[in-house]
């Protein structure tokens, strides 16, 4: 039987699509020419967009997603910031 997530799971993966978003955004802000996204640059702000389409219907991810949140944000995650 499922169980819905709590009200702090929710929380935990809306802020975590929210960083994703943020640090994609800053990613593309200073290591991109501005307005020039690659092929693999727009898939990824796709798969970003979808998270949070989903999130936004189901109030939930799936685990596999969840995983893929995160390796997304550490692809993007600029040196030095944590």
């Amino acid at each position: 039987m499922k169980t819905e997530p709590s009200k702090s799971e929710l929380q935990t993966i809306k802020q975590k699509i929210k960083h994703l978003r943020t640090t994609f955004l800053q990613f593309v802000r200073e290591k991109t020419v501005s307005g020039v996204w690659t092929d693999e640059l727009e898939e990824d702000f796709k798969i970003i967009e979808q998270f949070e389409f989903e999130y936004g219907i189901r109030k939930r991810l799936l685990p596999g997603d969840m995983k893929l949140c995160d390796e997304l944000c550490n692809k993007y995650r600029l040196e030095g910031k944590k």
